[in-house]
């Protein structure tokens, strides 16, 4: 048996608030979508944020519902779980769980495996860290089920999906370690984490896997990396990995710049982006002493035609601001989440003031976003006043 093992989709993101962009990431995906297909994938798994922001947009949702729809017809399961991008703060029904309601997926639940054939499917939900406790509580159950099936068929495989960081791989985005995983599984398919990753550990039974976003993200900045998935293949005792990087992807890269002898090497910058398959986004550092904006600015000029957008920063700078031709920063949706985190002095609210009001208040829906606002205040009034249950939670 094989499985499409898929995360960090992210549809509806824009890089630079750029059409191209967000097209970008619905071409990639349904490139991967495609892929799976024409591998003989027999079970698809999304790894958590399927969408950029808990109220997609409308052409996000149709992309979706038409990549689920080819999977359908081909009688191809999809297993999904939620990403901190997918989840609504204000308690409202995220939006994969619709495709759940439209049986053109199937949404994993905790310590409520999936069984197809002779693979055990279980899921979880991404948790925040200050509810990783609970989520660790979990785990002993979801251990105890997944040892026992072992024990009831010899070739049954167990598969965990998670949407979490873990410490091992980086200690500042890590939730949880390794070790706090349980055991019993043959593969663990992993999301959140936007490189690709696959690694062993001894007090495990099975492969620790992350595939990876599809696509550059806020976090990741412009860089010449592949993205891609892994296919798994279920058939031998020990689960075998492919990862298939996908072909669609806009190029984007960095590179150096002398300032004196700026028109020559752009002549290089321009033959390499006119070699690539879309129009790169292209970085460049500009190298030098007295820099005129405005200087470089005419020689940029000659990057209209050859690329989609560029950027450059001034390295005699070492801490200044990035210059950039359109005058956006170099990532308006990292510069945002910085100033609401370091404005409201929380993560969370953060999140919720750029992934929820903000839109909201943008889009000049006044009565919404009032109504959004209240509603929060209401359910954290609400919230701090319940008496806690018996697991730590709040008793509903």
């Amino acid at each position: 048996m094989l499985i499409s093992h898929i995360s960090d989709i992210h549809l509806g993101y824009s890089q630079f608030n750029l059409q191209e962009r967000e097209e970008d990431i619905y071409d990639v995906f349904e490139e991967v979508i495609d892929k799976s297909i024409s591998e003989h994938a027999d079970v698809v798994i999304f790894a958590g944020d399927i969408f950029h922001t808990p109220r997609p947009t409308g052409s996000s949702i149709i992309k979706l519902s038409n990549e689920l729809k080819k999977l359908r017809e081909r009688s191809i399961p999809v297993y999904f779980v939620l990403g901190e991008h997918d989840i609504n703060r204000m308690q409202d029904v995220p939006v994969p769980y619709v495709f759940h309601n439209l049986k053109l997926a199937t949404r994993l639940k905790e310590n409520q495996p999936i069984f197809y054939n002779d693979t055990t499917i279980f899921g979880f939900n991404k948790e925040r860290k200050t509810n990783i406790d609970y989520l660790l509580q979990q785990f002993k159950i979801t251990e105890r089920l997944a040892m026992q099936k072992k024990q009831s068929s010899g070739k049954a495989k167990n598969i965990l999906v998670l949407h979490q960081g873990l410490s091992d791989f980086n200690k500042f985005a890590g939730e949880m370690n390794s070790s706090d995983l349980p055991k019993g599984f043959d593969y663990y398919a992993m999301g959140h984490f936007h490189d690709h990753i696959e690694k062993r550990f001894d007090y495990l039974d099975g492969l620790i896997a992350y595939p990876g976003s599809l696509d550059l993200s806020p976090s990741e900045g412009i860089k010449e990396v592949e993205k891609g998935f892994l296919l798994l293949d279920l058939s031998a005792q020990e689960i075998n990995t492919n990862w298939i990087k996908v072909e669609n992807k806009r190029t984007q890269f960095s590179v150096d710049i002398d300032y004196k002898s700026m028109a020559d090497e752009l002549t290089i910058v321009i033959e390499k982006a006119m070699n690539c398959k879309k129009k790169p986004v292209v970085l460049l550092r500009i190298i030098g002493k007295q820099i005129d904006p405005k200087v470089v600015s005419a020689h940029l000029v000659k990057l209209n035609t050859s690329c989609l957008h560029y950027i450059w920063q001034p390295v005699e700078e070492q801490q200044g601001s990035a210059f950039t031709y359109d005058g956006k920063p170099i990532d308006i949706d990292t510069e945002l989440q910085r100033l609401a985190r370091d404005a409201l002095k929380s993560e969370d609210l953060a999140s919720f003031a750029i992934n929820d009001i903000l839109p909201s208040a943008g889009r000049g829906d006044a009565a919404a976003t009032l109504d959004m606002i209240w509603t929060a205040y209401n359910d954290t009034k609400m919230i701090a006043n319940y008496p806690k249950g018996g697991d730590g939670r709040k008793s509903k």
